[in-house]
Parts: C-alpha cells; sequence; structure tokens
C-alpha cells in the first residue's frame, strides 16, 4: 500500500516505539554510533548487516543507511519490521521505491551538509570567476602570463532548491554581497534570498545568474529539467553548477550548450551516468571541472555531525516525538 507520511500517519508509528528498540546498522558505524549512544543514556541494540550478514531479521524497527553500507537493500526486504528508516545522505531519489510500499518512515540528513557543501560550491564560484584552473594549468607549465577575472561581489546567482543545502549556499554567497535568486516549490520569501521564484517557473533565475547553481532532489518532476531549452534561457556567460544529482540535466543538452558556447562552463559533482566513463565527451571540455561526487568533502566535522543527527532522532523516536528530516512521499523529498 503506498502511502505519504503525513503527521497523523507519523505520530501513530512513533507511538508504536519500543524503549528498547533494535537498529539494523552497518559494522564500520558501530563504534561511533554505541560511543553516542553510550553517553546519552539511550537503549539501542545495534544489529549489523553487511553482504555477509543480510537477515532475516526480525524484530527490528530502525534502519540505519550510511556510508559504506552494504547490501542494504537485502537487509531491508529481510526485516520486516522496521518502521523508521534513516539514511546519512541528503538525497532519497534511490531509496523512496523501497520504503514507500511499505509504509515506512523515511528521515534524511540534508541539514548536516548545509556549511561544507555550501562551502565546496563557494569554492567552485571562485575557481570560475577567478580563473583558478588556467592558473594551475599555467603553473604546471611554467608559464607566467596575465588573466582577467572577475569578482562575485555584485554577482547573481541562482539556486534551485532552498533546503539546508541551497540555504547554506545562499549565506555563504550574501556574505561576499552576491544577489541570490532562489527557486523553490512554494514560492514565499526568505531574508537571505534577495528573490524567491517558484520553481515551476525558472525563466527569470535562469535568464538572470552568472552562477546556476543545482541543490534540488531529484523526484519525478526535476528530472532532466536542465534541458536544451533551460540553457537557451541562460546568460553566455554563465556557469552551471551541479552538487545535486546528475540526472536534473539532460546530460546531451549540456554537451551542446558547451560546444556551441551558449553557456561559459559548468562544476559538475555529479553526472549522468556517474561514474562518467573516461570516453565521455564532457572530460575534454577545458571549462568543466568534473568532481567524484563528493561536495561534502566527507570531513571529520560532517561525520561527527551525522552520527548527532541520527542519535538524537533516536531520542525522539523512543520518546514518540517528530524526527527531524522527515521526508514527504507525495514531495519525494
Amino acid at each position: 500500500m503506498l502511502v505519504n507520511q503525513t503527521f497523523q500517519q507519523k505520530r501513530r508509528i512513533l507511538e508504536r516505539a519500543s524503549m528498547r528498540a533494535k537498529m539494523l546498522i552497518p559494522p564500520n558505524w558501530v563504534q561511533e554510533v554505541e560511543a553516542e549512544l553510550k553517553a546519552r543514556g539511550l537503549d539501542v541494540e545495534l544489529v549489523e548487516y553487511d553482504r555477509n550478514r543480510t537477515g532475516p531479521f526480525p524484530g527490528v524497527e530502525i534502519f540505519f543507511r550510511g556510508e559504506g553500507a552494504e547490501a542494504w537493500t537485502q537487509a531491508l526486504a529481510n526485516a520486516p519490521d522496521v518502521k523508521w528508516f534513516h539514511t546519512t545522505s541528503a538525497g532519497v531519489d534511490g531509496i523512496i521505491s523501497h520504503t514507500r510500499p511499505r509504509g515506512i518512515i523515511l528521515t534524511n540528513s540534508g541539514e548536516v551538509y548545509r556549511s561544507c557543501i555550501g562551502e565546496f560550491v563557494l569554492g567552485l564560484m571562485l575557481y570560475a570567476a577567478r580563473r583558478l584552473g588556467e592558473f594551475h594549468d599555467q603553473t604546471r607549465a611554467r608559464v607566467w602570463r596575465h588573466l582577467k577575472q572577475s569578482e562575485l561581489q555584485g554577482k547573481v546567482v541562482g539556486i534551485i532548491g532552498l533546503g539546508p543545502i541551497g540555504l547554506g549556499v545562499a549565506e555563504r554567497a550574501a556574505a561576499l554581497g552576491m544577489r541570490i535568486i532562489g527557486a523553490r516549490r512554494v514560492p514565499e520569501p526568505l531574508e537571505i534570498v534577495t528573490d524567491v521564484v517558484s520553481g515551476d517557473n525558472l525563466g527569470r533565475l535562469l535568464s538572470e545568474s552568472d552562477f546556476v547553481v543545482l541543490a534540488c532532489p531529484l523526484t519525478s518532476r526535476t528530472r532532466g529539467m536542465i534541458n536544451a531549452a533551460a540553457f537557451a534561457q541562460m546568460k553566455p556567460t554563465a556557469w552551471l553548477i551541479n552538487i545535486a544529482r546528475g540526472a536534473l540535466v539532460d546530460t546531451n543538452a549540456l554537451v551542446d550548450a558547451l560546444r556551441e558556447g551558449r553557456i561559459a562552463g559548468a562544476c559538475l559533482d555529479v553526472t549522468d551516468p556517474e561514474p562518467l566513463p573516461p570516453e565521455h565527451p564532457l572530460w575534454g571540455f577545458p571549462n568543466v571541472l568534473i568532481t567524484s561526487h563528493c561536495a561534502s568533502g566527507s570531513t571529520d566535522e560532517l561525520q561527527r555531525r551525522k552520527v548527532e543527527l541520527l542519535v538524537s532522532n533516536l531520542e525522539r523516536y523512543l520518546s514518540a516525538q517528530p524526527l527531524c528530516g522527515l521526508v514527504d512521499y507525495e514531495r519525494e523529498y
């Protein structure tokens, strides 16, 4: 049965949570999570799963998916009593099809990426504006040559998606004096964003932005949203920055736009396909920077925030309180 996670449904499931819960967890997370549970005095039994241990797991009501999780789909399929699934990722496009049919509460960790990915995007904008890639090439070639650069102050950044990650980008852009146009499903005003537009009406954002940043979830509505028509609306001096999901962009249309000089360049932390095959034409553009889906940086600080969010949500679960990072199945994020 397909269900939407309404507040009433969430509450009913949470109220059934026992004070002695079991949680499925990848082995590489056990030590840190155990330490945090002990520090908070929480009583949760940790049950490990990996490619050699995929169940059955009767009586386990919490499922944790973190980096390094192997065979999680098989383990989940063999855990019939799971009520709540928590992931350390921000995106849930690869998870919903496994949890929604079972009415499982799904939570993500979008908030923990606010600072680290915000910093990464700021670095990418500086990379483009200050032509750091070209200076790097000149350094390797031992060439001393001045290059005309531009400043970020006064430039326009269009951020598609104003969740925690998009707002993290906006906060850092605002600190540098950039003008911010943001797109969200409901275009309600936000103090830090100069203008907010509807996600269904991106024309103004695309046509006015010097940097178009994709920070939205991949859903049935957003898949392929940056297509040939979108590139046609962008400035020829604009850069595309994608730190969300590769499938938000029509890759063939991006290649055409770069070949024809319709945009200035692209910084891609995610691609479609991913990983990008060595023979793919995107590798050959001097104005394209490709990073390996690593915008978060896997920093020590980020790891700590992930563990703290998980355990904080465990506290809420055990006391039948609403969880942080709840995913709305109708919106798909």
